[in-house]
């Protein structure tokens, strides 16, 4: 279950700019809107962002960038969209709502906002099978399953760069890590199918990766890092449940703060 909208920036004359840390400012109107979503809307947005509880659903965003000056993206016009998908009815109907009522008041990257458009979908246009072939919209990040703070990508990826937190791993131990994060959402979200005693199986192939560095930081703190994540086409085997809910909350680690939001190719 996915929507998108557009989102109008109340801008003046002059250039639009956006900080390349921007998910951080999605994040905190998604919460916003989660607050706003209804009487007990303070009570939900407590109960999944007082600590790491995880949530089921992933977002993304396209911005019509003219021009990179620095640490800003340069925007072309005072739109952009914004791509929103949960596994979760409620979360979806709750943002959706909460948006209608920020959309005139409420400022983001220090501008006022109002959303001009919807597009509701609330079912795929398609019926997933037991093989797909994903395209990212949002690059995603693979959680080392032996170190968390740091995410692995496969060899060749990394070439001369040198990212704090990233770690180049073999083919095999890349897909496990992958693997295991699908397990771990399928066992939390899809429990009456997937519990700890059934075995998963999910095969994952690839022709071609590309590393996609991404600023990120926190509204908690001034800390800011650069996140070794990935963009391009992963082909999936599982069961239809499974790789629905892999379209529907995304993939892999931080999914929530605007990662490993995937589209259908095939």
């Amino acid at each position: 279950m996915r929507f998108s909208c557009k989102i109008k920036l109340n801008k003046g004359n002059g250039n639009i700019l956006i900080p390349t840390d921007y998910r951080k400012y999605i994040s905190s109107m998604i919460k916003e809107a989660f607050k706003l979503s209804g009487e007990d809307g303070e009570t939900f947005l407590n109960e999944y962002f007082s600590s790491n509880k995880m949530k089921p659903y992933t977002f993304s965003v396209y911005f019509p960038i003219k021009e990179i000056k620095e640490d800003k993206f340069v925007l072309q016009d005072d739109n952009f969209l914004f791509n929103f998908s949960s596994s979760d009815y409620e979360f979806l109907m709750r943002i959706y709502n909460g948006l209608l009522k920020i959309k005139n008041g409420f400022e983001l990257f220090n501008d006022q906002i109002s959303v001009e458009k919807f597009n509701l979908q609330i079912k795929p246009d398609y019926t997933f099978k037991d093989k797909i072939l994903f395209k990212t919209l949002s690059p995603f990040l693979v959680r080392d399953l032996k170190d968390g703070d740091y995410y692995l990508l496969p060899e060749g990826l990394l070439k001369d760069k040198k990212f704090k937190y990233a770690k180049e791993s073999n083919k095999e131990e890349f897909i496990e890590a992958l693997r295991k994060s699908i397990i771990n959402l399928a066992q939390e979200y899809l429990k009456e199918k997937f519990d700890e005693k059934n075995e998963i199986a999910i095969n994952i192939l690839w022709e071609t990766l590309k590393l996609s560095p991404v600023a990120h930081s926190s509204n908690k703190s001034k800390f800011s890092i650069t996140l070794p994540s990935i963009r391009g086409c992963i082909e999936i085997s599982a069961q239809s449940e499974l790789l629905k809910l892999i379209y529907d909350a995304g993939i892999g680690a931080r999914r929530s703060e605007g990662f490993g939001m995937l589209e259908v190719v095939k």
